[in-house]
């Protein structure tokens, strides 16, 4: 260990201080001289004074010494460098040092500034040329470039090499960048990024890769330099591991877009399909209901003819209720749909359409609430009253009870709303069905179960219908404990209790709509 290091300086000090006063202590009282004035009183006051001046000498040289060690630590800390510093600029280590940490505090931040920045959205090629752009402007080297090897979609992501410039083609694979691909690992700490030389200089490659069908690398002569430092390696494969992410992310915002456009296209043919079908079959069930009525008129037929007709009149009217359920689905999906808006009494609406099914049940209808008129579409109301009491026929057993009450209430807000409930005692719905029995073709096993011939249409137009006149509709149901679907439409108030001379409708038109 040097003797000038400041722990061997602090021992001699410790030695220095400390071994004289021992000596004369120990000849003091070992063998004392024999001298008549030397007392014991006035030898201990010589050795008191002696370790004293002793001591006073040996803090004096140590203060030496410590004075000229902190004179040394200041200049050498007023001039930031050590001893031996070479070069012109910045020579010492410290200087080299808060260099060194600055230009990477720089490159880690422009790192994550452009990362956030990444055009995900613009297409996976754009993300590719922003890769290039990254790495330049972070290295300050203009050289780099990316050779994409392996791509999972040609046409989002050609396989090339891409430079900065967007408008610039990607160039086809050339030879050096198969070989890049192929270099060997020369740095097992972080395999990503690979420095070697071949047949064509010095390179420096940086892995992009991503699952199996994303291969791409980051390339950059490196003729003339020192190969890639620890720190520059980690730098380079973060850049690689980021830029890897975007593309991936890239080619699944493409591919998402793709499947849209093409899910967009099919809900299109499938609207167009569903309104050309609905209007081509509602004229002939329209002649079949008219020539049934109209052969129903003649007084020679027979009962069990006229009952046959009476049974072809009901069977095309519920066809063509089912046709204009899809009608009103396919005019939901494009946004056609536009009600009317009259004021009616909706109970008698409830009672014609409960006649219309024909369904041998017990029926009840209730009024009650606050006397009001329903402002709506009444057509589009007797449309989804039809799908509502239809299914509690179809889904509660034979002979059950069906029964709607109607109700004038206040809502939250205090405005006038016409609640309507039907109720059936079926076999009820579970939370799943619940949760979806408003979407367009979907039908729980049960209901497959009950009544096989079901489209999965009238709920999804009963809902959209309503929505579209103001109102809500909702469902509450338990296994085996039956259903009650609520549906609620503005309304106005009744001054007087309605007579039985009443008209349902009381012909006030509030707006237009499609007839």
């Amino acid at each position: 260990m040097p003797l000038g290091q400041p722990t061997v300086r602090l021992f001699l000090l410790a030695v220095a201080a400390a071994l004289p006063p021992l000596i004369l202590a120990a000849i003091l009282l070992l063998e004392p001289p024999s001298w008549p004035w030397l007392t014991p009183a006035s030898g201990l006051v010589i050795f008191t004074l002696l370790t004293t001046a002793w001591w006073a000498i040996v803090s004096i040289v140590w203060a030496r010494g410590l004075g000229d060690d902190v004179s040394a630590m200041v200049e050498l800390a007023q001039r930031g460098r050590a001893e031996g510093g070479i070069g012109p600029g910045p020579a010492g280590a410290v200087d080299r040092l808060a260099v060194m940490l600055n230009e990477r505090n720089r490159q880690i931040a422009e790192l994550a500034e452009r990362l956030r920045a990444s055009p995900i959205q613009g297409g996976v090629q754009e993300v590719a040329w922003a890769t290039v752009q990254t790495a330049v402007s972070v290295t300050h080297d203009a050289t780099w470039t990316l050779a994409v090897l392996r791509s999972p979609s040609d046409l989002a992501l050609p396989r090339g090499i891409y430079g900065t410039d967007v408008s610039v083609t990607p160039a086809p694979l050339s030879e050096v960048a198969r070989w890049a691909a192929t270099m060997k690992t020369d740095d097992e700490a972080i395999p990503s990024v690979r420095h070697g030389e071949g047949p064509w200089g010095a390179f420096v490659a940086v892995e992009v890769a991503a699952g199996e069908d994303l291969r791409a690398s980051l390339l950059a002569p490196w003729e003339g330099r020192a190969a890639p430092s620890k720190a520059e390696r980690e730098l380079l494969s973060l850049l690689g591991q980021n830029a890897a992410i975007a593309m991936e992310h890239a080619l699944l915002v493409e591919q998402l877009r793709s499947q849209t456009n093409e899910l967009n296209r099919m809900a299109s043919v499938q609207s167009d399909f569903l309104r050309g079908v609905t209007h081509d079959l509602q004229t002939p069930l329209t002649r079949v209901s008219a020539l049934a009525a109209e052969v129903g008129e003649q007084p020679q037929l027979s009962e069990t003819a006229r009952a046959d007709l009476e049974t072809i009149s009901h069977q095309a009217d519920r066809l063509r209720r089912m046709v204009a359920q899809l009608l009103v689905a396919s005019r939901l999906e494009v946004g056609a749909l536009q009600p009317v808006q009259d004021v009616f009494r909706v109970d008698p609406i409830v009672q014609r359409t409960w006649d219309a099914l024909r369904a041998e049940r017990p029926f009840r209808l209730e009024v009650g609430g606050v006397p009001h008129l329903t402002v709506a579409d009444p057509d589009r109301v007797e449309q989804v009253l039809w799908a509502l009491l239809d299914n509690a026929v179809k889904y509660s057993p034979a002979g059950t009870p069906i029964s709607a009450n109607i109700s004038g209430d206040a809502s939250s807000g205090g405005e006038l709303r016409s609640v309507i409930r039907i109720r059936d005692e079926g076999s009820g719905m579970d939370e799943e069905a619940q949760g979806r029995a408003f979407e367009q073709f979907y039908r729980s096993s049960t209901a497959r179960r009950l009544a096989p011939d079901g489209s999965g249409v009238g709920l999804y137009a009963a809902r959209g219908l309503v929505q579209a006149m103001g109102g809500t509709i909702t469902i509450a149901s338990r296994l085996g404990s039956g259903t009650t679907v609520e549906l609620t439409l503005p309304a106005e108030a009744l001054e007087e209790q309605p007579s039985a001379g009443l008209p349902e409708h009381a012909g006030i038109e509030r707006g237009g709509g499609e007839p």
